[in-house]
């Protein structure tokens, strides 16, 4: 070996001196030096870097606004919409109070319906937002999830658009059942939007079985007022809620008139021989203390000039019952609501007078009724809500005035018939 030589800092064997590596023991001779990074090249990475995570933000938020979204709920919900927020409710009310669970009493042999609706309304204000909501509805429809060993399923008509967003809300659906429907049942609204998202809103829908007494004049003494009268009182002494209580009437002429003022009766008149149906000579007051819902159907109100055939502060439906010679024919007072159908008004100074203060609303479709020869046909002068009252099929004939509206409550006569 020629030239300067060193030896290995390891070994001691004689390398070249400008040696950096011994082939003896594999050692490095020269130690490496590490070369510090200046600090403006972590600078150079960084921003890249914040870039990137403000990308990655960005993605994440445009997703979220941008992907469709399933909203499920019971009774209500709060949905924003373009910087909007809405209330959405289903219920069987009149108003947009939310029942995510429902319960109807059901008698075993009785047959029902009822109208399922959907409210949307602005939730700063309260008001009807369902016509501006509309707009960005895509689809709406309905299932029904029940029992399968049901005797008697539920059906049900898919949504339909209201006649009256205000106290029928934006859509609304027929629920039929009968008493040997069994639950609970689930009611979904599904309401698909157009922007993708979907909105499921769900209601509970149970029933309650109550018992029920049919009284006939057969097995009662009710041939005469006295007797009707005493049968009632003993009913409301002895019959309690919620058992519902039929009272079938036989084709006699009351002379008289009759009060229920403490529980609901429903009354059923009959026809007898010439044609004769089961009537009442004097005024009869219905104004149960407490509901449910009573019924009078098939009955003649006669009077002989003054005082008040029928008056009613119940919820309660009057059909096919008529009504003559009476200052007044038919009265719908208190707080209450009732509606006549297919009822007969003729020859009273008015034949159907709405005065209610309450804010009870119910059935609005006052349908078939003829009204011949009174003073005044129908007269508003208070009705509570805002439910438009529907005439259709009636007949006006000879009245004086057909219809006295000093309510200013709103009516559709369209479809009704003035001679």
């Amino acid at each position: 070996m020629t030239g300067k030589t060193k030896p290995c800092p390891y070994c001691g064997v004689s390398l070249r001196s400008d040696a950096a590596f011994c082939p003896f023991c594999a050692k490095n001779i020269r130690p490496r030096q590490s070369v510090k990074v200046p600090s403006h090249l972590w600078r150079k990475w960084m921003k890249p870097a914040v870039i990137l995570v403000a990308l990655i933000l960005l993605a994440a938020g445009l997703y979220h606004h941008f992907t469709p979204h399933v909203y499920d709920a019971r009774g209500e919900l709060t949905y924003t919409l373009d910087g909007n927020d809405y209330h959405l409710a289903v219920t069987f009310r009149n108003d947009p109070t939310p029942e995510p669970e429902y319960t109807v009493q059901v008698e075993a042999d009785g047959r029902y319906d009822r109208d399922a609706k959907l409210f949307i309304t602005h939730v700063s204000t309260g008001v009807d937002a369902g016509q501006m909501f509309n707009q960005q509805i895509d689809s709406a429809y309905i299932q029904m999830t029940q029992p399968s060993d049901s005797p008697s399923p539920i059906t049900w008509l898919q949504p339909e658009f209201a006649n009256d967003p205000a106290t029928e809300g934006l859509l609304h659906s027929v629920v039929n059942f009968t008493g040997a429907s069994t639950g609970p049942a689930e009611l979904e609204w599904h309401i698909n939007m157009k922007n993708g998202d979907t909105i499921l809103l769900r209601q509970e829908l149970d029933f309650q079985p109550v018992d029920s007494i049919h009284y006939y004049p057969e097995d009662w003494p009710m041939d005469t007022i006295e007797e009707l009268q005493a049968l009632v009182d003993q009913i409301q002494a002895e019959v309690p809620l919620p058992t519902v209580v039929h009272l079938h009437l036989p084709p006699v002429a009351y002379e008289g008139g009759l009060t229920i003022d403490k529980r609901t009766i429903n009354l059923y008149g009959s026809l007898g021989e010439n044609n004769m149906r089961t009537t009442f000579l004097g005024p009869v007051v219905y104004k149960p203390e407490k509901d449910p819902q009573g019924f009078i159907e098939f009955i003649d109100f006669r009077g002989s000039g003054s005082g008040t055939g029928l008056t009613v502060e119940a919820d309660c439906h009057v059909e096919d019952c008529g009504f003559s010679g009476w200052d007044v024919g038919l009265l719908v007072g208190a707080e209450d609501w009732a509606n006549p159908v297919g009822c007969l008004f003729e020859d009273n100074s008015v034949g159907f007078r709405f005065d209610s203060g309450g804010s009870y609303v119910n059935a609005n479709r006052f349908e078939g009724n003829a009204f011949l020869r009174n003073g005044t046909a129908v007269e508003l002068l208070r009705v509570p809500g805002a439910k438009t009252l529907y005439f259709d099929g009636c007949r006006f004939a000879g009245n004086d005035t057909d219809l006295s509206n000093p309510a200013n409550h709103p009516v559709n006569i369209s479809y009704a018939t003035f001679e």
